[in-house]
């Protein structure tokens, strides 16, 4: 195929990049956008030589791909759009423009899509609109008098009307999920697939403009109905789908509720053995008078449970093998690369110490440099958007 030699020019027009994002959309198949964040990189004299320089990098990198775009918006950030290159070559050429930018350090504040990491790979099918919204985001421009600033806080009649909609409505649609991935193993091979209700989707869909999380007590009360109608949109879901084994992302009270039961008795009874409940650690703190109940009802029932939202500084204080999880799923932090051997002892000696009965997933890891510290680290399990790119290309962890 011919390549469009003025495409790959860099362009600083934000408009021309949204309008090349929805061609994307209309014909994402195989297409990849790699969003590189230079304006969060230490500022400098020499920054418009570096950005000239990954431009020309870039460039040279991509000659052989059939396909490639590549941006420049007006807060200096880069966007490259490219299709039928292996993910393992873009993650090298990645690497390489951050060392550029960023040297031997690392990003200290989150992105365009709240990770500390200098660029982010999405697929074109399944993020295009994630890729979308950052470029809106980013862009430097001056606000219309009339538009809003962020959204509004969800209010009481906010809330009662959207009880209403979660009772009545389905919203399968706004069920997400996202593996689990056996790291060492075949590319692939899933440990379970995660399903969760995007907080997210349920603005777009019924509240649009309206932030359900912006009021945390509000939230707390609408807490079991996001559950319930979680709980019936699963049930629909599974039922139609041959997945393996599965988790939930349930509050303690909704587990130990008759909701719950009477969810258990509908699903068909080779599926209800492959349940995973995921429960924030939060909320077991809240509720550590019904830990004794929670892990009877897990037992009793034959599910398996994971406490999720840790950090890896928790394991100096949790006792985690008190609760005697099957999972322990913690978030991943850049800080574990600049740790040193002290600051990551106790952490990898807990690890080392609950290994026989409870695995260690790494959740939020789209870091490529976080993959050789978890092999060194022995965590069994990662979970994140780079994981489920490298499986997706055949490619083992």
């Amino acid at each position: 195929m011919k390549k469009d030699h003025a495409a790959r020019q860099g362009n600083s027009s934000e408009r021309a990049l949204l309008l090349e994002l929805q061609a994307i959309k209309q014909d994402p198949l195989g297409k990849r956008v790699v969003h590189f964040a230079v304006s969060l990189a230490p500022a400098g004299e020499d920054l418009p030589r570096k950005l000239d320089g990954a431009i020309r990098f870039l460039q040279k990198s991509f000659e052989k791909a059939p396909y490639f775009r590549i941006f420049a918006i007006g807060n200096g950030d880069l966007f490259a759009a490219y299709a039928n290159v292996s993910l393992a070559d873009v993650v090298g050429i990645c690497g390489k423009v951050e060392k550029l930018f960023m040297g031997d350090g690392a990003l200290t504040v989150r992105n365009a899509y709240d990770e500390y990491g200098f660029f982010k790979i999405l697929e074109a099918a399944r993020e295009i609109d994630r890729v979308i919204a950052a470029v809106q985001t980013r862009a430097p421009r001056e606000p219309a008098e009339s538009e809003t600033v962020g959204k509004t806080p969800m209010t009481p009649e906010n809330l009662a009307f959207l009880v209403d909609k979660l009772r009545h409505a389905d919203v399968r649609d706004c069920i997400s999920s996202q593996p689990v991935h056996v790291i060492g193993q075949t590319a692939g091979t899933v440990e379970f697939v995660e399903f969760f209700l995007s907080t997210q989707a349920i603005e777009q869909s019924f509240l649009p403009g309206v932030s359900v999380a912006a009021n945390p007590w509000l939230f707390h009360a609408l807490r079991a109905e996001l559950d319930r109608a979680a709980l019936r949109a699963v049930l629909r879901e599974v039922k139609a789908g041959n997945h393996p084994a599965f988790s939930l992302n349930l509050g303690v009270s909704t587990i130990l509720s008759p909701v719950f039961s009477e969810f258990l008795a509908r699903m068909p009874a080779d599926l209800a053995a492959r349940i995973i409940l995921e429960v924030h650690k939060t909320d077991l703190v809240q509720n550590g008078a019904r830990i004794r109940d929670l892990t009877a009802l897990v037992a009793e029932r034959g599910l398996r449970l994971c406490i999720d939202g840790l950090n890896w500084k928790d394991f100096e204080f949790l006792a985690i093998d008190r609760i005697a999880p099957q999972y322990a799923k913690i978030i991943w932090s850049d800080e574990l690369l600049s740790a040193g051997p002290a600051d990551l002892a106790p952490f990898a000696q807990s690890l080392k110490a609950f290994a026989p009965r409870t695995a260690a997933i790494l959740s939020h890891c789209d870091n490529p440099r976080a993959f050789p510290l978890i092999h060194a680290l022995g965590i069994p399990l990662v979970q994140g958007y780079l994981a489920d790119q490298f499986c997706q290309s055949g490619l083992g962890l």
